[in-house]
């Protein structure tokens, strides 16, 4: 493509800057002499310059897009001169075109494979002209572009399968014609073979832009796939310029090629792959990704079981912090700042608040005669008594050793009276045992207070009444309510 592109910027150069020289002149006078004959050659006595290979004036007539303009066709035949002597520079045994030409809309051409008799050289032309990367290179036509190349096509001199790539020459808004090279399918065949290496295991295709295939290097174990497949291959190489699609057992990669109009397509078997640098790679990196999951998962559940049992511990601080390990009841603190916290929101919106203070009578007697665990016994049975009485958004706490605290938000003096009345009479009426052969009793006195009573909401004074009128309680013989001074 480098090479194409330099002479197609050499013909317009010498096209816009004709050199005057002797050998110039000598062959127009020379053309002028030859142009009415059926079929030409024009070389100059220089050995080192290729042919000039044309037809006759009335040959041209032939076909409306030939024409030898007089104003064009001196320059032209003298940037032609110069291309030719340029071209003879090629090596057709090193050059990877098999064949390259400039085939002028003045009825001439030049090729890197002069024609050998008269016949092949009129042959040659008709053929040219008439190929699609000649007449769509016309400026006027609308798939006219800057670099055609044409899909896979038999050549007509015994090249076989070929393909074509050509650009058009136009200097000052003239077009003169077109410059084109030929790549046989052998040559491609021999460049694909040297370029295969280790990495490129299993069946190896070349296609041009119509999918159709142009050359291919076969694996030993070569699987063609099915109808199907193929088709699903062909609709994804449409979608995507490179990819992967697996095709039953068989995996396909494709890439767009940057400077050729075709693609170059892998298709190997899973076992191909795998069998290859590029597959035992694979097979490593999947090893290590494998082992790396495995790491990953192993900290994940340490991490998670390390997590779990630092909320877990948290949460028993946290518990502890805030309960009796005894009754399970809130302890001093945390209850009395729940207590203010309640008695805020109460009077922010207006609602009444009560506090019920209880005590356990004569707990010094109990522990007294039947020791310390009767004791505890009593002080669970109360706070399991006060737990199942009240609603979940009732607060109780244990305050003192025997000495226990309600606080009830929404609720009336009188409806609180009522609560401490039903936890006195459910706690009377149970016994509490103590072993096999022991039971005994407890009761409680009361006091109740409530802001809507009071008018003040603050948790200290209330519950400071509260606890006088549980010692007028217990002044006035104790298991009872006092809920007035």
């Amino acid at each position: 493509m480098d090479e194409l592109n330099y002479y197609q910027k050499m013909l317009n150069y010498a096209l816009t800057h004709p050199l005057d020289a002797d050998y110039g002149r000598e062959a127009l006078r020379r053309f002028q002499l030859l142009r009415h004959q059926p079929t030409w050659q024009l070389q100059l006595p220089n050995a080192r310059s290729m042919p000039l290979n044309g037809v006759g004036d009335s040959w041209l007539a032939r076909d409306p897009l030939l024409v030898r303009n007089p104003a064009t066709l001196e320059a032209e035949l003298r940037a032609a001169l110069e291309f030719s002597f340029i071209m003879q520079f090629g090596n057709q045994t090193q050059d990877f075109h098999s064949r390259f030409w400039y085939t002028s809309r003045a009825g001439y051409f030049i090729s890197s494979r002069p024609p050998e008799n008269a016949q092949a050289l009129e042959q040659s032309y008709a053929t040219m002209i008439q190929r699609g990367y000649f007449r769509d290179q016309n400026p006027a036509g609308a798939q006219h572009t800057q670099r055609r190349w044409t899909g896979a096509y038999q050549g007509e001199f015994g090249e076989g399968l070929m393909l074509t790539v050509s650009s058009p020459v136009v200097s000052q808004h003239y077009w003169y014609g077109v410059l084109s090279m030929d790549f046989t399918r052998q040559r491609m065949h021999s460049v694909l073979q040297s370029a295969r290496h280790s990495l490129l295991q299993g069946k190896l295709l070349l296609v041009d832009h119509n999918l159709q295939e142009i050359t291919r290097l076969s694996a030993p174990d070569d699987r063609p796939l099915t109808s199907q497949q193929q088709a699903r291959l062909e609709q994804r190489m449409r979608q995507q310029t490179t990819g992967v699609l697996r095709l039953g057992t068989q995996f396909a990669s494709w890439s767009k090629l940057n400077n050729v109009d075709a693609w170059l397509v892998n298709i190997q078997s899973l076992q191909q792959g795998l069998s290859q640098e590029l597959g035992r790679l694979a097979l490593f990196l999947f090893g290590m990704w494998l082992l790396f999951v495995l790491l990953l998962l192993l900290a994940h559940q340490i991490i998670f079981r390390l997590v779990r049992r630092m909320d877990a511990l948290s949460a028993r601080l946290s518990w502890r912090a805030n309960y009796d390990g005894l009754t399970r009841l809130l302890n001093r603190s945390a209850f009395f700042e729940q207590f203010v916290a309640l008695a805020a929101r109460c009077q922010q919106q207006q609602q009444p608040l009560a506090v019920i203070q209880l005590d356990i009578d004569h707990f010094k007697q109990v522990n007294d005669r039947w020791g310390h665990q009767a004791g505890d016994q009593a002080l669970m049975h109360v706070a399991a008594v006060i737990s199942h009485t009240l609603r979940r958004y009732d607060v109780a706490g244990r305050i003192g050793g025997e000495e226990f605290c309600i606080v009830l938000p929404e609720t009336t003096l009188a409806d609180a009276q009522a609560v401490a009345e039903r936890i006195r009479i459910r706690l009377a009426g149970k016994t509490i045992l103590l072993n096999a052969t022991t039971v005994f009793n407890v009761t409680l006195s009361a006091g109740v207070t409530s802001s809507e009573e009071q008018g003040d909401y603050n948790a200290e004074r209330l519950q400071a009444v509260a606890d006088r009128r549980l010692y007028q309680a217990k002044s006035g013989g104790r298991n009872r309510v006092c809920a007035e001074d």
